[in-house]
């Protein structure tokens, strides 16, 4: 499993949680934005729960939007 977290506490990074994107079909998958950019931080794991509890402390749940693309599940600022 991967894992990076450097720089996680910006102000203007969202984190994004996908469900089954193509680079892990299988598995859920938070990557960090900052400023609508990729940023190469990521995290992974089975489950949604597995996921969330390796984002960094602090950050706020956004619910998905209907305009999200399919394989968004939540995102967190």
């Amino acid at each position: 499993m991967a894992s990076k977290k450097n720089a996680s506490e910006d102000d203007d990074s969202i984190w994004v949680v996908y469900e089954a994107p193509p680079d892990f079909p299988d598995q859920y998958v938070a990557r960090r934005l900052h400023m609508n950019r990729t940023t190469g931080d990521y995290v992974v794991g089975n489950t949604l729960i597995d996921v969330r509890s390796k984002l960094p402390k602090g950050l706020f749940r956004i619910e998905r939007s209907e305009r999200d693309d399919p394989m968004i599940r939540e995102s967190w600022i």
